[in-house]
């Protein structure tokens, strides 16, 4: 190689590891953990104590949070003053203040969620044995008298009255008034 070869190859070198330096510097931002301390732990479910995989850590009032990874562990810069909001999917959310963490535990921290539980209206179900058999009680019912399917009120003597209606007389009752002579007339 000549020495001019070798110069530019220096400054090749040179600037690609100036390069690396600042990408370095840039992706250490002590701006952004001024102040914060790192918290560590796992969020798990209060039943089972297994793990639940990516559930959701945010930070209250600021919009940034993290999904947690599979095994339910997380890792976050806060401060004092933070609230974190743990929730995932089936799950009650959870809110904690920073400030009531132990600060020999901010390595070690277990979250445990409860499961949200959604309680369903009774229901009673009738069987028929086919089709044609539950079109005859339907065409039968007398729809002004409480309907198969809806259940008696638990806390009211008060029959329920049928939200439905039967189609045939709905029709009727939308058409009697007019005529098929009449150029507006929609069936």
């Amino acid at each position: 190689m000549t020495p001019a070869q070798n110069i530019v190859k220096m400054m090749v070198l040179t600037a690609l590891f100036g390069l690396c330096m600042l990408t370095g510097k840039a992706q250490l931002n002590y701006n952004y953990t001024a102040g914060k301390f790192l918290i560590k732990g796992q969020v798990l479910d209060i039943n089972t104590h297994t793990p639940i995989s990516l559930a959701n850590l945010k930070i209250k009032g600021t919009g940034k949070g993290l999904t947690c990874d599979n095994e339910g562990y997380f890792t976050l810069y806060v401060s004092k003053t933070d609230t974190l909001e743990f929730s995932s999917i089936g799950y009650i959310t959870k809110l904690f203040s920073v400030a009531r963490f132990d600060s020999s535990n901010y390595y070690t921290l277990q979250i445990e969620l409860i499961h949200d539980f959604i309680k369903l209206k009774e229901v009673t179900i009738y069987p028929y044995k086919d089709v044609d058999e539950f079109k005859q009680a339907f065409i039968d019912k007398d729809m002004n008298t409480t309907f198969m399917g809806i259940a008696p009120p638990k806390y009211s003597n008060k029959p329920v009255k049928s939200k439905l209606s039967n189609p045939i007389s709905y029709l009727y009752d939308r058409l009697k008034h007019r005529s098929s002579a009449n150029p507006d007339f929609k069936p």
